[in-house]
């Protein structure tokens, strides 16, 4: 948690970052003490319990000294317990986020957002606000497709467009939703085939899933990727990937290979930190 915070992989509001920043140096220092934060020679690590893009923030020193003091009592174990949960509480947990360019609808240049891609949906973040912008629940996604410098979503009759990114993570982007929509097909399939009166591993399965999926990611430069089927698209040197799982109930129809999702989605819990 500490590191996706610190490191900006996981994009949190200023607010937020503060809270972090508090609990972390009553983990690191204890208690505060008000006579040497006057001294200014004590502190002066604070600004590195910041995102980088936080650390210059007007009066951020005062505001996590500040938050900071109301933390008194609290041991470092519990500060570090507290910390965790609130990276949990954020409406954004679960979700892994990539750093993409867009077109400017009307204009001749690119504009920077996070994508965000989660078990139930895929969604897009202003950079600055960390406000979501727009999201697109998981079962309308038709099929994708990453090159080297770009990634494409085809969200069929639930977009007017296809949504188009400049990002050099398609890759992992792409292997990230064929996980996803692995891990929901199987299960889908193991509940079937069980049958109401044989209980299901479920959460074995889906830590094996995980650990499939992640070693698929790694390998990902250096797998052979079929080529989906087609249609007029706004990139032309474009291959599509799919989860293994998830390419045989594809070729079966869209159609079925939603609904298969959507019997499933509500189910879904959100995974544990890596």
């Amino acid at each position: 948690a500490r590191v996706a915070v610190l490191q900006g992989s996981h994009p949190v509001s200023e607010d937020e970052a503060i809270q972090f920043a508090a609990l972390q140096a009553q983990e690191t220092h204890g208690n505060f003490d008000g006579v040497k934060a006057k001294e200014g020679t004590h502190y002066t690590d604070i600004y590195t319990f910041l995102p980088l893009e936080y650390q210059k923030a007007r009066n951020v020193e005062t505001r996590v000294l500040a938050d900071f003091s109301k933390l008194s009592g609290l041991t470092p174990m519990n500060a570090k317990l507290r910390y965790v949960k609130l990276f949990r509480s954020l409406k954004t947990y679960g979700v892994s986020f990539f750093h993409v360019k867009e077109k400017v609808r009307g204009k001749n240049k690119l504009m920077s957002r996070w994508l965000g891609v989660a078990r139930d949906s895929i969604m897009r973040m202003d950079m600055k606000t960390k406000e979501v912008l727009k999201t697109w629940p998981i079962t309308t996604i038709r099929r994708w497709a990453a090159s080297p410098n770009s990634f494409t979503l085809d969200f069929g009759d639930y977009s007017e467009s296809y949504y188009s990114v400049q990002t050099t993570e398609g890759e992992a982007i792409s292997q990230l939703i064929a996980g996803y929509i692995d891990i929901i097909l199987k299960r889908n399939k193991a509940i079937s085939q069980a049958g109401a009166a044989q209980p299901i591993d479920v959460a074995a399965m889906e830590q094996a899933l995980e650990a499939s999926r992640a070693a698929s990611m790694r390998q990902a430069q250096q797998m052979q990727l079929g080529r989906m089927e087609q249609k007029p698209a706004p990139q032309t040197a474009t291959v599509s990937h799919t989860a293994s799982a998830a390419q045989t109930a594809l070729s079966k129809g869209v159609g079925t290979t939603l609904g298969m999702i959507a019997s499933v989605l509500p189910d879904l819990q959100k995974p544990a930190d890596l």
